[in-house]
């Protein structure tokens, strides 16, 4: 069974199945070993942000991808995808109405779930919207340094 994540309402840490919690501010050196099961991929900018691409996870019981960012060895953000079922797609991409599901779904999961509302909070943000750019739904959070 996949291991499913979740946002703290309170703290914005990043539980990932019984056992990780992902902290703001927290070293990837730290982070890697606990996540290494589910590291897909990683990709250096060169400009200091570093991304580590997890698979295998859900999010509110739906298949979905979390993307961790490191800025200066610290996590400083994550984005994340939900795959839901029947989502439609238009040449392999999701169509207009599959992202706007997504999108709903995420509200509700955080809402309903986690007790949080897409906006600002005491340690960051969270989103999620329609990107009209990359036509996807962008689902994330970012932490407020300290």
């Amino acid at each position: 069974m996949a291991p499913s994540f979740s946002i703290d309402r309170q703290t914005g840490n990043i539980r990932i199945g019984d056992t990780v919690v992902l902290k703001s501010g927290e070293q990837r050196a730290a982070v890697e070993p606990q996540v290494a099961t589910l590291a897909d991929s990683s990709r250096d900018h060169g400009n200091g942000f570093d991304w580590l691409h997890l698979r295998g996870l859900t999010f509110g019981g739906q298949p979905a991808h979390l993307s961790l960012c490191f800025h200066d060895n610290l996590l400083e953000q994550a984005s994340w995808s939900v795959r839901l079922p029947d989502a439609e797609t238009d040449g392999g991409w999701p169509t207009r109405d599959a992202i706007d599901a997504e999108v709903a779904f995420v509200h509700r999961t955080l809402t309903n779930e986690m007790g949080i509302r897409a906006g600002s909070l005491p340690w960051g943000e969270v989103w999620s919207s329609f990107d009209a750019k990359g036509f996807l739904a962008a689902n994330g959070l970012r932490y407020y340094r300290a």
